[in-house]
């Protein structure tokens, strides 16, 4: 019963990691007529403010691709200086891969974070 407790608990205890994790929204396809940076700052809208108000004091957003072969771009957006006591920021990378039918479809993102204490930088795992 005692090991069942505790593996109970360390599941509940990782519980968190799952919790900032968007990927179960994936694949995301914007609306017709969106460019890339729109089809994810829709995907993100939950986590970038609500009723205009923002817990960071920095968002920055790039776009990457290639002129020559415009069917794919990776969009890098950055919310630094958060009102968290354990997270500094975030850093989510996504890559948006054009459709058939002429929409953009975000296929994989990958979030980081950076931690106000322990680890330097920014890493996969989630701050304490």
């Amino acid at each position: 019963m005692r090991k069942l407790i505790g593996i109970l608990l360390g599941c509940a205890l990782s519980a968190p990691a799952a919790a900032y994790s968007d990927e179960a929204r994936l694949p995301y396809t914007g609306q017709a007529g969106q460019l890339p940076v729109q089809v994810v700052v829709d995907f993100l809208g939950h986590r970038l403010g609500e009723a205009g108000r923002f817990e960071y004091s920095t968002l920055k957003i790039e776009q990457h691709s290639r002129p020559e072969a415009f069917d794919h771009a990776r969009v890098i957006v950055v919310r630094d200086g958060l009102l968290d006591d354990s997270v500094r920021g975030n850093r989510w990378r996504f890559d948006v891969n054009r459709t058939a039918d002429g929409r953009w479809r975000i296929d994989t993102l990958r979030e980081d974070f950076s931690c106000r204490r322990g680890r330097a930088g920014w890493g996969v795992q989630p701050c304490r």
